[in-house]
């Protein structure tokens, strides 16, 4: 440094005889007051896991030095000069809750202004790295209160005081903004014993909009395509594909966004368990998906939907969803056995008096055969078919001459009515035919019907359970408050 010959006499008249090492008062029962101002620059960053605040901060140290004055006239009306930290005395002020291991010795490169009146000012930048209890609880939208504690490292508060200055403590108007916004500091007196220090409350708020737009909404709109899993019809085979497929998209984006979380392991974050409880229900949606399936693909060759199923599900549940499904009303019951027909033995009976023709078919019961499995028995009510043969009593009565009878003649005549008799058998037995068809296709369709409604249930629990997790985890009074 270069000084004028005013200045540098000055200096030298100062220096004469002066201890740097030495408190500077004349009555050693003086108290030496240190006013402090911090001014924020920016939070350069906030550990979570080491629950650590590094701080960009600029540092206004002010006290009396009272072997340093004079007068200006004396020395051409000199107001100020400035020294070096190791020329004059300077008071040991550290930050107390400092996470370094060895403290910032980066203030000693700053110069010292020293006024006429001996009011010595020094103001220097630094980087504190502190201390603070972080609490993750409500991340991203999440308060943090940090804390700033400085005080003299070696001297008790009866020879040095520390004090705030007295303007309100400030904020940078051009404050760099990062992650963390500071909308408050606020400080306050603390001691233990004979010592005194200062506590400066950085009450800060993360900005949320980055976690927003990168993990929140991406997640949730993963989240919903689950919901049009259940308006996938199960006949396009695809259901189970993209249930499976949204699954491992989150797992993958949970992976992806893994280190923009907080790992503090003291609490757990509400938007982790946000995410966890999606993804379980995720999980459950690719075990509903299974359940439906298994329902659609079904039909008779388990057992037939049950009858407190049809009663409440399809017939109570299915109306109230907007499905009006028309059940067949035969009676339909689920043993084990086999397909087998009871009928008598064709009895045809050909009597004068009568003249009819009884054939009966009784107990006509169809089922499945299946050794290992239950089987579906599809009892059918006795069905009497009786046919009139008074037609062919007539044709008999009229083209057959008993004084003509012909050997050949009557076989041919016997042998047509016995294949007449065959057709009306093949008949009957087509007959029974369609109506077992037609029970399998109604037990086949009550299944898609059932696995339909449940579809259907399954999407409103999902829907339900998406809108009570968000309202759980987001609609809480600190978020409210952090975005009110």
């Amino acid at each position: 440094l270069q000084f004028n010959s005013d200045e540098s006499r000055l200096r030298s008249n100062l220096l004469d005889h002066y201890v740097p090492e030495a408190r500077p008062v004349i009555n050693t029962t003086t108290v030496t007051i240190v006013d402090v101002d911090v001014t924020i620059i920016q939070v350069m960053g906030l550990d979570e896991q080491n629950q650590v605040m590094t701080t960009n901060v600029q540092v206004t140290l002010k006290w009396q030095d009272e072997h340093l004055n004079w007068l200006p006239s004396e020395y051409s009306y000199q107001n100020r000069t400035v020294f070096s930290a190791n020329e004059i005395w300077t008071p040991d002020i550290v930050l107390f809750n400092s996470a370094e291991v060895a403290y910032s010795q980066q203030r000693e490169h700053y110069l010292l202004t020293v006024h006429w009146n001996g009011t010595v000012e020094w103001v220097f930048p630094d980087v504190f790295r502190s201390y603070c209890d972080v609490v993750i609880t409500y991340f991203p939208f999440d308060k943090q209160n940090c804390t700033l504690e400085i005080q003299s490292w070696s001297r008790p508060s009866s020879e040095l005081l520390v004090r705030h200055l007295p303007q309100n403590l400030r904020q940078q108007k051009q404050y760099i903004r990062t992650e963390w916004h500071v909308y408050d500091i606020a400080v306050r007196n603390a001691s233990v014993k004979r010592y005194l220090w200062l506590v400066f409350h950085i009450n800060m708020k993360r900005n949320y909009q980055f976690y927003v737009n990168h993990m929140i909404f991406p997640f949730s709109i993963l989240s919903c395509l689950t919901l049009f899993v259940f308006w996938l019809p199960p006949d396009s085979g695809e259901k189970i594909t993209l249930t499976i497929t949204i699954l491992l998209a989150l797992t993958v984006f949970l992976q992806l966004i893994s280190n923009y979380t907080p790992k503090a392991s003291s609490s757990l974050p509400i938007i982790g368990i946000y995410f966890n409880v999606n993804l379980i229900l995720v999980l459950i949606s690719v075990v509903l998906t299974v359940v439906v399936l298994n329902f659609h693909y079904r039909g008779p060759k388990k057992s037939r939907v049950p009858q407190w199923c049809r009663r409440i599900v399809i017939g109570k549940i299915g109306p109230w969803l907007g499905f009006d499904f028309n059940l067949p009303q035969q009676s339909i019951s689920t043993k084990k056995s086999v397909i087998h027909h009871e009928h008598t033995n064709g009895d045809i009976r050909l009597k004068r008096n009568d003249t009819q023709l009884n054939l009966s078919v009784i107990d006509m019961t169809t089922s499945i055969d299946d050794s290992n499995e239950e089987v579906t028995n599809t009892t059918l009510q006795q069905n009497s078919v009786t046919y009139n043969l008074e037609q062919i009593l007539l044709k008999m009565q009229t083209q057959f001459d008993p004084t003509k009878i012909d050997d050949e003649n009557l076989k041919i005549f016997i042998l047509h009515e016995i294949l007449e008799c065959q057709r009306l058998l093949l008949t009957i037995h087509a007959r029974k035919q369609n109506i077992h068809t037609q029970a399998l296709h109604d037990i086949y369709e009550e299944w898609k019907i059932l696995a339909i409604i449940v579809d259907r249930i399954c999407f409103i629990f999902y829907l339900i359970s998406m809108i009570a997790a968000s309202i759980i985890f987001f609609v809480r009074e600190p978020i409210l408050q952090r975005n009110g």
